[in-house]
């Protein structure tokens, strides 16, 4: 890029004010096509949020039904409750991951707002900047194009950000399907073993 503003700053002597203006106007052009490319990526990707939202929110949910099963369960003793215990621990971490997964949803939500905001700002004043002397413009084609670069590294970097969190959300839903399995297991082993003490009553 420093290249570029070099070779940009050595050029700007050999142009005409007509040169000039032609040039700022594609640079309003390329800031209003990546403001509408922002837009219906801001978009979709509030739907995605919102998404991820509703897939908390039904792992929240999950995570309720398992603690019920869980409280259900206290009168385990010995070496099961042990197994129990760690299982609830888990359960208590899962739902802690939760909840902070669901502030980065509310923290990018809101990056994207400011972004969008900083782009409107960023074509008004190219706009307004366009009626100005281009004498006194000279640095204005550098800035602008530096700030599209970082408001396109930025939506990109954003959007690997969602594409993460929907790759852990897929983790975290495996590892609820494993926690609910262990849970059956262990209920299974449980009413096996209060048959077996009935069954030793009754031989008695």
């Amino acid at each position: 890029m420093g290249i570029f503003v070099s070779k940009c700053r050595t050029d700007r002597c050999e142009k005409t004010p007509a040169q000039l203006t032609a040039q700022i106007r594609t640079l309003e052009e390329q800031i209003a096509s990546l403001n509408l490319q922002q837009e219906e990526e801001r978009r979709e990707n509030s739907s995605e949020v919102e998404r991820l939202r509703r897939r908390i929110e039904d792992d929240e949910e999950r995570m309720r039904s398992l603690e019920g099963e869980l409280m259900a369960s206290r009168d385990v003793e010995g070496e099961e409750w042990q197994h129990w215990l760690g299982t609830e621990c888990l359960v208590e971490h899962m739902k802690e991951e939760q909840k902070r997964r669901e502030v980065q949803v509310e923290k990018w939500k809101s990056l994207y707002l400011t972004i969008k905001n900083e782009l409107d700002d960023l074509i008004l004043r190219t706009k307004q900047g366009g009626r100005f002397i281009l004498g006194a413009n000279e640095d204005l084609i550098d800035r602008l194009q530096m700030e599209v670069m970082a408001k396109e590294e930025t939506i990109e970097m954003l959007r690997s950000r969602i594409s993460l969190m929907e790759k852990e959300e897929k983790r975290r839903e495996r590892e609820i399907d494993i926690l609910r399995q262990s849970l059956k297991i262990l209920n299974n082993t449980k009413r096996n073993g209060m048959r077996r003490n009935q069954q030793s009553r009754w031989l008695l």
